[in-house]
């Protein structure tokens, strides 16, 4: 059961950093053609791109491996203690960015964007969803892969 849910989950991350990989990459490519082959210009893709940009940062980062110094991290006496504090100091960082985006959700929320007339709050969404995602996959690894090799 938690193997299938931990497949279902990877398979769903994965399309969705792949999906907002080839969206950017095809709304670059169309701006690029636009503006110096047609020599006009798509108003709307920078922000589009921007705004998807963000959620490809905070959500690709649910699956980075952490970095750190091997030289104490890999002995054995110190590894255990060490992933926990690890994992303790990833989750106030990301619990920090997620407040922080929801305090300026609250503050920005009426602001719209120029072209795409969105409210301003996808932003501040990407990093409390992101961060949702981010601490669920931290857990998530330490405590069913404690010596690595999580696919997400």
């Amino acid at each position: 059961m938690i193997h299938s849910i931990e497949t279902a989950a990877t398979w769903l991350w994965r399309v969705a950093v792949a999906g907002l990989v080839a969206v950017i990459t095809a709304i670059t490519i169309a701006q690029v053609v636009a503006r110096y082959g047609l020599n006009n210009s798509i108003v709307w893709a920078e922000e589009l791109n921007r705004l998807l940009f963000v959620w490809l940062v905070v959500l690709g980062a649910a699956g980075a491996d952490h970095m750190r110094i091997g030289l104490i991290a890999d002995l054995p006496r110190f590894s255990r203690p060490l992933r926990v504090v690890a994992a303790l100091g990833a989750l106030g960082a990301i619990a920090l960015l997620a407040w922080g985006a929801w305090k300026l959700s609250a503050m920005f929320a009426f602001d719209r964007y120029v072209t795409l007339d969105l409210s301003k709050w996808w932003y501040f969404a990407a990093l409390m969803v992101g961060g949702a995602v981010w601490a669920v996959a931290s857990v998530w690894r330490e405590v069913f892969h404690p010596g690595g090799g999580a696919p997400l």
